[in-house]
């Protein structure tokens, strides 16, 4: 019932917020004014809807976007062919008094969430502060909007990746443009329906992120364009979140798992009691390199990213309500997972992207696609390989029995006595590698079409053990959704569609 209730809200804030924004302006559009007032509203078009007063200091633009997944699934993938809407999203965006910029997007597949919602003040170009639901600046790939992706799929995806969070940004441009500083301050548990009330503890998460072009002023071609790109979070840590440990690492797929937590479990409960295995991490940060090189319509990104948990502790808990009547620990960890990916891109037709601190940007075909007029829109070809490596004592694993009536004392009854669970920080694969060959076609700045082939594989499926095929799926049977497998073959198409 909460979680009807939650999208009930969410559908109904958006609702309101578009109907008062557009009522504001609508107003002000209203009041009388002379021709040449700067407060006199116009409307306008390019790639939404936005309205905008005459000195362009109030503004207000409306959009909206949705992908439509079409996947099959071949080698030894128990996932199921789909039909999926994989992105539904409402956009509205804008500024006021030439200064302040705002963003609220919400997100309408699957669970409706708010995904964006923040302010910037941009005090100089220098110092801009944002404040609210943001992306986490980490890993360009990551950065880029939805619409603007590359591929199907991005690379990775969370914990490596830190998502959407609440918080505080203060980021700019010096150096003459050359380097764009972004520092922030976050909850490290990810967004409004991950942790409703505010947060799961005291601690916070710092990012900080250089995004250089170090060469912008040359005359040279082949360094004009190079980017460089140093980049950090950290944050101490008291428990395994929701939105960045809860659900695993998702494969480049999308129906797959590489690996999942098996940390939080419980063996018995009666309702009242509970024997459970639960954790306590001390810490989790990420670093990372890039190196993006654009050379007319020719493009190549690398990425190399590593997230690290220290002090992952996993402990057998009896708790009685909320009271923890005995603890044993049972196993304690550290460890790191490496993603590397490295891309290339050509523009047959010969457009070219472009790319800053906030992320990948498609350029609109040169001649667009219509019916009528014949033009070829944007055609681009793409390949990719990437590499996941996770520390293999993460996948230590210890069975954990039930207390006994014996080790209870006789002060609770042994609601777990008898069962058994197998405990470890990670089941999964350790190492998996992915390739993808790719077309994009660009019709035209509101439609995209995208056709990825995919290859998962596990290079050593006796050491490193298996994909977890299916897991990130709604197949029925829940044996199959996780059976472990060494290699899954995919093939999506992919439609956008924005205005």
């Amino acid at each position: 019932m909460r979680a009807i209730e939650r999208r009930s809200m969410s559908g109904l804030l958006t609702v309101v917020l578009v109907l008062a924004s557009f009522g504001a302006l609508t107003a002000r559009a209203e009041e009388p004014a002379a021709a040449e007032s700067p407060d006199r509203l116009q409307g306008t078009y390019k790639n939404g809807f936005t309205f905008e007063t005459q000195d362009g200091k109030d503004s207000l633009r409306i959009a909206a976007s949705f992908h439509l997944d079409l996947r099959a699934f071949g080698g030894e993938s128990l996932a199921p062919d789909s039909i999926d809407i994989r992105r539904a999203r409402i956009d509205l965006r804008g500024r006021l008094r030439g200064w302040m910029a705002y963003r609220i997007q919400a997100s309408f597949e699957n669970e409706p969430y708010i995904r964006n919602a923040w302010v910037d003040l941009g005090f100089t170009d220098a110092a801009h502060l944002t404040v609210g639901q943001m992306k986490v600046p980490f890993s360009t790939s990551w950065m880029s909007y939805d619409n603007q992706v590359n591929f199907v799929e991005r690379a990775t995806d969370a914990p490596v990746y830190p998502f959407f969070d609440r918080g505080v940004m203060l980021w700019g441009a010096v150096a003459d443009r050359r380097l764009t500083y972004q520092l922030g301050a976050y909850t490290g548990a990810g967004i409004d329906i991950d942790a409703p009330r505010g947060d799961v503890d005291d601690h916070k998460d710092i990012a900080l992120r250089l995004f250089g072009q170090p060469f912008r002023s040359s005359t040279a071609p082949a360094l004009k364009d190079l980017y460089l790109v140093l980049e950090g979070t950290y944050g101490p840590q008291s428990v395994a979140t929701r939105r960045f440990e809860s659900g695993g690492l998702t494969g480049a797929d999308f129906a797959s798992r590489l690996w999942r937590w098996r940390l939080e479990q419980v063996i018995g409960t009666d309702g009242r009691s509970s024997d459970i295995v639960t954790s306590e991490i001390e810490s989790r940060e990420r670093w990372g390199g890039e190196a993006h090189w654009l050379l007319g319509s020719f493009t190549a990104s690398l990425e190399v990213l590593e997230l690290s948990y220290d002090g992952v502790s996993i402990y057998h808990d009896y708790l009685q309500g909320s009271n923890r009547l005995l603890r044993e620990p049972v196993l304690s960890r550290d460890g790191s997972v490496l993603s590397s990916s490295l891309w290339v891109s050509w523009f047959v037709t010969g457009e070219r992207k472009s790319v800053d601190a906030f992320g990948w940007r498609q350029p609109d075909p040169d001649r667009p696609f219509s019916p009528r007029s014949g033009g070829s829109g944007a055609w681009e070809l793409l390949a990719r390989i990437s590499n996941t490596r996770t520390d293999r004592q993460l996948f230590d694993s210890v069975v954990v029995d039930g207390f006994t009536a014996a080790e209870l004392g006789g002060a609770a009854v042994p609601v777990g006595e008898g069962e058994s669970v197998r405990a470890s920080v990670h089941d999964g694969a350790a190492d998996v590698w992915e390739a993808t060959i790719g077309v994009n076609w660009t019709a035209n700045p509101h439609l995209r079409v995208q056709l990825n082939l995919m290859r998962l594989w596990v290079p050593d499926p006796a050491n490193d053990g298996g994909i977890l095929s299916a897991a990130n799926t709604q197949l029925a049977d829940p044996e199959l959704r996780n059976r472990k497998v060494d290699e899954v073959l995919s093939a999506a198409l992919r439609l956008i569609f924005r205005f």
